[in-house]
């Protein structure tokens, strides 16, 4: 995949990422930050973040979290996901970990 390619779909999920974030955060218990490439989710409850941002050197998609630490997830071009290498996809992911939260 092209550098461009992968830019295109890193911001597509990542924008999407965000928006459902906004959208489920009713309570208003998330501070939800996405620029440039890096979504920064913060809890206001305990200041704990998550980051997610673009890895253009590998192509994944850097995650790190305060409950699990840090994972990269690839793009699968046949799954049209991006998935860690445990196969699971990066919405799961954060979305399991932040259930409690939203």
């Amino acid at each position: 995949m092209t550098e461009s390619e992968f830019i295109n779909l890193c911001e597509e999920k990542l924008e999407e990422l965000s928006e459902k974030l906004e959208q489920k955060d009713v309570n208003s218990k998330l501070d939800i930050e996405y620029l440039d490439g890096i979504l920064e989710i913060e809890i206001l409850e305990n200041a704990k973040k998550f980051i997610i941002n673009r890895n253009s050197g590998n192509q994944k998609i850097w995650y790190s979290s305060p409950f699990s630490g840090a994972d990269y997830f690839a793009y699968d071009e046949l799954k049209k996901a991006w998935l860690n290498d445990q196969k699971i996809e990066l919405s799961v992911k954060l979305f399991s970990e932040l259930h409690k939260i939203l």
